[in-house]
């Protein structure tokens, strides 16, 4: 497994934790999931929140909330923490 799989690995199992909401999916069906519109997965203003603070300690990198605004998707938050890792 690549170092990404496991990024979009995690980010996924994160957001289950946090909300409750989704499966754990197989290898095949990551970016799948991670198209899924955050509502989708139970994703409130609230649980943004909790969700980015889940994020910033996995991952060490600190997500803005002008950054989070523009979020859309599971995978542009994939996304925004793979740019913060190589800048």
């Amino acid at each position: 497994m690549t170092d990404m799989e496991q990024v979009k690995k995690r980010v996924i199992e994160i957001t289950i934790e946090v909300t409750g909401e989704g499966e754990y999916p197989d290898q095949a069906d990551l970016d799948t999931q991670l198209a899924k519109p955050l509502e989708e997965w139970g994703v409130d203003s609230l649980s943004a929140l909790e969700l980015a603070v889940h994020l910033e300690r996995q991952f060490g990198t600190r997500l803005e909330e002008e950054e989070l605004a523009h979020i859309r998707t599971l995978a542009d938050i994939v996304n925004l923490v793979d740019q913060k890792r190589k800048v």
